[in-house]
């Protein structure tokens, strides 16, 4: 385990008004009648994550969240024959590593979880029907250690893929999607939870986490 430092636990990144903001701009849009007999869309999803990576100058090593599998599911709702609010849940469970010290050896389990709003516009199609999708919400990461507190940061993603028919109840969603979570610069990551202060895992030197996902789902339309 790394040698911490003696912090406050930072601070969670508000992102209400920001949720509020695009819950607004979809939520106050009439929806349009069904098409081909559905208003809305479920999509879980297997995906493979990618990326991520923390600068910690105190200890003078880059941080990098390992590559892994993740899983989720999406949730749209119709608004218009071309555009969809989108609900988003994805989770990682996966470690950090540091490969200039350690050469890639585990330092830390850690799961991160993406809880978005958004909206998605389908272009022109019959069977096939390409899509771009953008949302914005909340990245949850936890150490998997109960003795530190997780933390919540403001994020948002881009994304784009197709949506293939296969019957007029079920599709497959094909994806590639981009996450970038804002954090405290010059901050620290998991501290411990029993106390406004305490020892704190991993200080960090960053403004930005960025992951890239592939997915695929199955869709069903009711």
């Amino acid at each position: 385990m790394m040698a911490g430092l003696l912090t406050p636990r930072c601070k969670p990144v508000d992102a209400g008004r920001w949720i509020l903001a695009l819950a607004l701009v979809f939520g106050g849009l009439p929806a349009a009648a069904a098409d081909n007999g559905y208003r809305f869309e479920l999509t879980p999803y297997a995906a493979y994550r990618m990326g991520g990576s923390f600068s910690d100058e105190t200890n003078d090593i880059d941080l990098d969240i390992e590559d892994s599998a993740a899983q989720g599911f999406i949730v749209n709702g119709k608004v218009r024959s071309n555009t969809q609010w989108e609900v988003l849940y994805g989770r990682q469970a996966t470690d950090i590593s540091s490969a200039g010290l350690f050469d890639g050896d585990s330092l830390l389990d850690f799961d991160i979880e993406y809880m978005h709003f958004g909206g998605t516009y389908l272009f022109d199609g019959e069977s096939v029907r390409p899509f771009v999708a953008m949302t914005i919400g909340v990245t949850h990461a936890d150490p998997g250690d109960s003795a530190y507190g997780s933390e919540n940061f403001f994020s948002a993603s881009l994304g784009g893929g197709w949506n293939l028919a296969a019957t007029n109840r079920f599709g497959i969603r094909l994806e590639v999607r981009a996450f970038m979570t804002f954090v405290d610069n010059n901050s620290t990551l998991f501290c411990e939870s029993n106390a406004g202060e305490g020892e704190c895992l991993i200080p960090i030197d960053s403004k930005t986490l960025t992951q890239w996902e592939a997915r695929a789902g199955i869709t069903w339309r009711f």
